[in-house]
């Protein structure tokens, strides 16, 4: 008779560790499904972004080949003076950083 509380205290033990050790992973688990759902929807705005960012990057490239096609007739068109009297389109021109000179030298 005495085996089979020793048994029965064994099972119970074995049960309440069970039942403590699940209670603490289930936090823990809730705290990863947490994390995984804020992972995803920051993964589906990316994904968004990355979308629009390429169709805006397509709609550039449209608008320079048509700069570009309307650069090659223009200068196919204008001949010696004309072609360096008239400045290029600003979308063309655009620089980082203006040319610096070099101040002049006086002689003395």
């Amino acid at each position: 008779m005495g085996t089979f509380f020793y048994m029965l205290l064994a099972f119970l033990v074995g049960v309440l560790v069970g039942w403590f050790i699940w209670g603490r992973l289930r936090g823990e688990l809730d705290s990863l499904r947490g994390d995984m759902d804020r992972t995803r929807s920051e993964r589906d705005r990316l994904r968004a972004d990355a979308d629009r960012l390429t169709g805006e990057l397509e709609v550039c490239r449209g608008a320079r080949a048509d700069l570009e096609r309307q650069l090659g007739e223009a200068q196919g068109t204008k001949t010696g003076a004309t072609k360096a009297a008239i400045p290029a389109p600003s979308a063309l021109m655009a620089t980082s950083a203006p040319a610096k000179t070099a101040p002049a030298k006086s002689k003395t």
